[in-house]
């Protein structure tokens, strides 16, 4: 289209010199010259509007770059939002899993499975012999602040989550569920944004707790806060390291998919 005025403006102009030359080699009568300036007049407007067409199809060429851009980003913020919910449903499922591996456990060491939680066997009202009820009761306390503290977290309420994770790991450095503490201080400071201190706590989880089940989600989470301060670097890294160490978890194709645009 941008062609087909420029050649339209071209042949307008060339139609005025032939007139202007016409003109000037016959006779010049005042009616030749009103035709000449007329035929001027003609070319001028045609001119000037092929000029406003022209920006006007810049204007739209603009303006539709600008949408497209628009676009793109929120499109691409719009599939962050989905790997962050992607990655928490699947958190939270793997530390569902735990919970109950470890509840089975337990009961299992005590020899008294229950199909209704809270009910008591008949007939066994006491301690069992191998773990003091002192100890007990602190375990039982250290599992409900890490509760509260997961509830908090799934509510979004971060800051309070944070809180009580770290309670919960000053308390009970040692509990089964210290590893979790940290990859659910480091997923909330995350979500808050504070990109660095959850690198912090996904590094100890990492270099604490070499077995842990938590390694493949730290490791995507941890290159993701490492992506979004910029440290393009060290995220590739730890997104290669993730596909090379955990080659068939969800985490490792997210990570695959990370690397793209690295």
């Amino acid at each position: 289209m941008l062609t087909h005025n420029r050649r339209y403006i071209a042949a307008a102009l060339g139609l005025a010199v032939v007139a202007l030359g016409l003109g000037l080699g016959g006779c010049v009568t005042p009616a030749r010259i009103d035709a000449l300036e007329e035929q001027v007049k003609v070319t001028q407007q045609q001119n000037e509007q092929s000029h406003k067409l022209l920006r006007n199809i810049d204007t739209t060429v603009a303006t539709e770059a600008t949408e497209s851009r628009r676009l793109r980003a929120d499109m691409s913020v719009t599939i962050d939002q989905l790997e962050m919910q992607i990655s928490q449903l699947q958190s939270s499922y793997v530390d569902l899993l735990q919970r109950i591996d470890q509840l089975y456990d337990a009961l299992e060491k005590k020899g008294q499975l229950r199909s209704t939680p809270g009910a008591v066997p008949q007939g066994n009202t006491t301690t069992t012999p191998n773990v003091p009820p002192a100890m007990a009761e602190a375990d039982a306390e250290c599992t409900q602040i890490y509760d509260d503290a997961f509830v908090l977290m799934r509510r979004a309420e971060y800051d309070k989550a944070i809180e009580e994770f770290n309670r919960f790991l000053g308390s009970c450095p040692n509990h089964q569920l210290a590893e979790n503490a940290h990859y659910w201080i480091g997923e909330s400071y995350y979500s808050l944004g504070k990109y660095a201190e959850a690198i912090e706590q996904l590094d100890q989880l990492l270099k604490n707790f070499k077995a842990s089940s938590n390694t493949a989600r730290a490791l995507f989470k941890l290159g993701r806060s490492q992506e979004e301060l910029g440290k393009k670097k060290d995220a590739k890294t730890t997104f290669q390291k993730l596909v090379a160490d955990h080659a068939g978890t969800l985490e490792a194709e997210q990570a695959k998919e990370r690397l793209k645009s690295l």
